[in-house]
C-alpha cells in the first residue's frame, strides 16, 4: 500500500470531530474494511485538494467530507457489504442507496450541511453516467469529484479493501483511461502528481479529454 503523509488530522472543531469520531466508530464496528477505507480516502482526498490549491477551510470540508462518505453503508445489510462487487441487481440497487442514506444522515445537523452534497454525489461520473442523480462534469461538487477519485484508487488498489485485484501500474493506467470519462482530467492528474509522483516518470501522460 502506498503511504502518504498523514499531516491533517480530524476537523478541529471539538463538536465536528465528535461526531466525526462517533460516526467513523458505528462504521468499524459494522465493516472494519470500510471504516479503514474511509480514512485512505480521506488522506488521498486532503492531498488532492491541497494539490489543486483550495482554502485550508475547504481542504478540511472536503477531508471530513471523504472521512464521512461512506457511512451510508450503516444502512447496507452486512452481507451485501462482504458480497460487493459481485452483487445481483436487486443488491447493487440496494448498495447504490448509501450515498442518499449517508446524505440523509447529515442534512439535519448545522455543521455538516456543507458536506451533505458531496456524499450525495461522491458516485456521480464526469460524464453524466454515475449515481444516484446522473450528474455531469462541473454540476458535480468538486468534494464529490476528488473524492470519487481517492475512493476508486483505493478500492482497487488497497490490501484494506475487499477487493485489490489490481497493482499500483495496473490501478494508474486504468485512471488514466478513465480521465474525461468517470472523472476529471485535471484531477486525476493532481491525484498522480501529489500523491503518486513516481507513476509521472513510468507511464504515459493523462490525455487531456474534459
Amino acid at each position: 500500500m502506498i503511504t502518504i503523509p498523514q499531516c491533517l488530522e480530524f476537523p478541529c472543531d471539538v463538536h465536528v470531530k465528535g461526531i466525526c469520531d462517533f460516526y467513523l466508530k458505528m462504521l468499524q464496528l459494522k465493516n472494519e474494511k470500510t471504516y479503514l477505507h474511509s480514512k485512505q480516502v480521506a488522506n488521498y482526498a486532503t492531498s488532492i485538494a491541497a494539490k489543486i490549491g483550495l482554502s485550508p477551510r475547504d481542504v478540511s470540508t472536503i477531508q471530513t467530507a471523504a472521512l464521512l462518505h461512506d457511512i451510508g453503508h450503516l444502512a447496507t445489510p452486512s452481507i451485501i457489504l462482504y458480497k460487493a462487487p459481485f452483487l445481483t441487481k436487486r443488491e447493487e440497487a440496494i448498495y447504490k442507496r448509501h450515498c442518499l442514506a449517508g446524505a440523509s444522515m447529515l442534512e439535519n445537523i448545522p455543521e455538516f450541511t456543507n458536506i451533505v452534497s458531496i456524499i450525495r454525489a461522491h458516485h456521480e461520473k464526469w460524464d453524466g453516467t454515475g449515481f444516484p442523480k446522473r450528474l455531469k462534469g462541473q454540476n458535480i461538487p468538486i468534494g464529490a469529484r476528488i473524492i470519487a477519485i481517492a475512493d476508486y484508487y483505493d478500492s482497487t488498489i488497497n490490501p484494506c479493501t475487499l477487493h485489490w485485484q489490481k497493482t499500483h501500474a495496473e490501478a494508474i493506467v486504468e485512471l488514466q483511461n478513465k480521465a474525461g470519462l468517470d472523472f476529471e482530467s485535471a484531477l486525476v492528474r493532481a491525484f498522480i502528481e501529489s500523491v503518486l509522483p513516481v507513476a509521472i516518470e513510468t507511464h504515459q501522460p493523462i490525455k487531456n479529454s474534459d
